[in-house]
């Protein structure tokens, strides 16, 4: 099963918006991560794990990732495309 994922600026340098075609989680709120030690979400820890990942909100059919100040998302984003495509195959 594959999953298409389409990535959205947002206001915010530092966050970008993965917007996928499967469902992401079953509440409508959003969920905010910050410490893969913390949690015991898969998903959400697999994408904090990523190098220079420092926040992952999960919404229904979104993810918001947050990146520290120096990293770079020609980085980060084929990275937690990958891990996206990964975890829900």
């Amino acid at each position: 099963m594959t999953v298409e994922i389409s990535v959205q600026d947002t206001p915010n340098p530092d966050a970008r918006r993965f917007v996928l075609d499967k469902p992401v989680q079953d509440e409508p709120r959003g969920r905010f991560f910050t410490d893969p030690a913390d949690t015991d979400d898969a998903l959400a820890k697999t994408l904090l794990e990523l190098d220079g990942v420092t926040g992952a909100m999960l919404l229904p059919t979104s993810i918001t990732l947050n990146k520290a100040g120096d990293a770079s998302w020609e980085a980060i984003e084929p990275a937690a495309r990958a891990a996206l495509e990964g975890y829900f195959a």
